[in-house]
């Protein structure tokens, strides 16, 4: 009996190795789809919040959850969706953002008094944590790295490349250094 607890121990490590490695390999395959299709992942994060806002009314009116988780609940997931505005692109200090943040930590220290109130099951309390509370953060957190790989949009009036070359004023104070010393010790040639 010795020797199969040993075995079982050793299935452990490889089981939960594999696991790791294929949860990697699985989001790397989520985030790599997400740079690539960025219009469609907005339109899923959209849909999901509509489903997610769609089970916390189902939860108050059926399974009667305390309307302050509800409400923080909904109001996190409005904060989501104005996220949406400027998808892929995330501003890291701007209002809704840091609501965003503020809303997932007193939501989760919300459900952790509702859980820790009542008796509930483990799938209960994991399918309520999943659904309402990780799925759409998740999402975004998957789709940060999209914003590294999409071009610049701006106004049509405002032009990228008209702005830069008519905006020439710019002073090169290394470059401007660097030609005053050529020009100081004479060694500047211009011609090579």
């Amino acid at each position: 009996m010795v020797f199969m607890f040993l075995v079982i121990a050793i299935a452990a490590v490889l089981q939960i190795a594999l696991i790791s490695i294929f949860i990697g390999a699985g989001v790397y395959y989520l985030a790599e789809f997400v740079e690539e299709h960025t219009i469609l992942t907005k339109k899923v994060i959209k849909w999901t919040i509509h489903v997610v806002i769609i089970c916390h009314i189902g939860l108050y009116l059926f399974d009667n959850v305390p309307l302050t988780l509800i409400a923080i609940g909904l109001l996190s997931h409005i904060i989501y969706y104005l996220l949406l505005t400027d998808f892929p692109h995330f501003n890291l200090t701007s209002l809704s953002f840091i609501m965003s943040i503020i809303l997932l930590v007193g939501n989760h220290v919300l459900a952790f008094k509702y859980f820790r109130q009542r008796y509930s099951t483990l799938s209960e309390v994991i399918s309520y944590f999943t659904v309402c509370l990780w799925t759409v953060p998740f999402m975004y957190l998957l789709s940060l790295s999209a914003n590294d790989n999409t071009l610049p949009v701006t106004n049509v009036d405002d032009s990228v490349v008209t702005h830069y070359f008519t905006n020439r004023k710019r002073s090169y104070k290394i470059k401007n250094l660097f030609t005053y010393l050529g020009d100081l010790t004479g060694e500047n040639n211009h011609s090579m």
